[in-house]
Parts: C-alpha cells; sequence; structure tokens
C-alpha cells in the first residue's frame, strides 16, 4: 500500500508542482517525480504510518473505515508526507528555472563585453579622426557609436529583466504548500481507503466459517443433515 500511495502521491504532486511553477519541461517533471517518489518511499519505510493513523483514531474513539476516520488518517498522512515533497520539489523547480537564466545573463553578458569593447574602438576610432577634412568618416563612426550605444542600452535590459526574473525561494515554497496540501489531503482522502480495499481484497483473511468447513445451508451431498437418519 505504501508503494501505491508513493507512486500516487509523487505523481500528481511532481505533476501540480510543475505545471503550476510556469517552467514546465519534462525533464523537470520525470526528475521531480523521481525525487518525490524516493522521498515518500522513505518517509513510508522510516514513519509506520498505519499504526500511526490507527493509534490516534482509536484515541479518538474514531471507528476504523469511517468517514471520520478517514479523514483524519488522510490529515496524517497528509501532514507528513505532502511538505517534505512539495518543498523538495521546489527546490529543484527553482534550482532549474535558475540555472537556465544564469545561462541566459552569462550569454548576454558576453555579448555586452563585446559590444562595449566595440564601441570602445569606434570611439577611439572616432577621437583620432579629423571631422573637418572627413566628415563621412566621422559621420559614420558616430552613427555606429549611436548603434552601439542602443544594442547595449537593449542587452542590459534584457539582463536586469533575467535578474528580476529570479523566482523567490521562499515565496515559492509558500506558494506550493498553499497549492498542494489541499490537493495532497484530497487525492490521499480518495485514493487510501481505495488502495485498502483492494489490498484487503486480494490479502485478507478468507470468508466463511474458520477451518474451511462449508457453511450453514444445504448439506453436500452424500452428508445426511443433522438430526436426521441415513436412508438404508
Amino acid at each position: 500500500m505504501s508503494l501505491c500511495m508513493a507512486v500516487t502521491m509523487s505523481f500528481c504532486l511532481s505533476l501540480l508542482g510543475t505545471l503550476t511553477s510556469g517552467h514546465f519541461t519534462v525533464g523537470t517533471w520525470l526528475i521531480s517525480f523521481a525525487v518525490s517518489f524516493v522521498i515518500s518511499l522513505v518517509i513510508g519505510l522510516l514513519v509506520p504510518m498505519p499504526k500511526l493513523e490507527a493509534s490516534v483514531n482509536g484515541k479518538l474513539g474514531l471507528k476504523p473505515g469511517s468517514v471520520k476516520a478517514n479523514l483524519m488518517s488522510a490529515l496524517i498522512s497528509n501532514t507528513i508526507y505532502t511538505p517534505a515533497m512539495s518543498i523538495i520539489m521546489v527546490l529543484i523547480m527553482v534550482g532549474s528555472a535558475n540555472v537556465g537564466i544564469q545561462h541566459g545573463i552569462d550569454a548576454l553578458s558576453r555579448d555586452i563585453q563585446e559590444a562595449e569593447a566595440q564601441l570602445s574602438s569606434v570611439q577611439s576610432e572616432l577621437s583620432q579622426t579629423d571631422a573637418a577634412a572627413d566628415p563621412a568618416k566621422a559621420g559614420q563612426l558616430q552613427a555606429q557609436i549611436g548603434e552601439l550605444n542602443g544594442k547595449l542600452a537593449e542587452m542590459n535590459g534584457q539582463k536586469a529583466g533575467m535578474e528580476a526574473a529570479r523566482p523567490p525561494l521562499g515565496m515559492s515554497i509558500l506558494i506550493s504548500l498553499l497549492i498542494s496540501y489541499p490537493v495532497g489531503y484530497v487525492i490521499i482522502f480518495i485514493v487510501q481507503p481505495l488502495y485498502f480495499r483492494m489490498l484487503m481484497k486480494k490479502f485478507g483473511p478468507p470468508q466463511g466459517p474458520p477451518g474451511g468447513m462449508p457453511g450453514q445451508g444445504r448439506p453436500p451431498e452424500g452428508i445426511p443433515p443433522q438430526g436426521r437418519p441415513p436412508q438404508g
């Protein structure tokens, strides 16, 4: 059951987290799913969830299998699983987004350095040009300077925009928890009883009288009913 819950929670929360992050990629989702799956398995191994839920429900006097007991069990599981998984997924998504943004910033920084070097060269050439003797060349150099200044202003603006686009870690974690906690609660409340019934149906105790004896009703052929002598 813990394996089924780990797969379900990891799949749903990793997909929800990557879709709501604004930076969804298949690769990011697969990494998030794999990491959250491992985390959920570790939690399942370290925390005896069924015993914990049964203990809390018993202390609260909740009947096993009732709606109230299922609500409380979902609350316990969700409080343990979802925050840990959400925080890890946010760290992965924010880290992945920041890596992509940093690559763009680095590329722009190189272009800015090249443009600044070119601008310095043109300005130096203009300073050595006699504008009165060669007005055409001076005008051409001034036009290049204006073009380079405009290009630099645009690239610096793009760089500033990329810097501002870095997702804030604390706010991202808070938003993720506000979204994933209620969603995780609903998912656990729905699927946990279903998985439990499936396991009980497959591995539960056999139905009917103990010892493999036939139940009440018509006796098997060849065995006389109780209280009646066999017919000769």
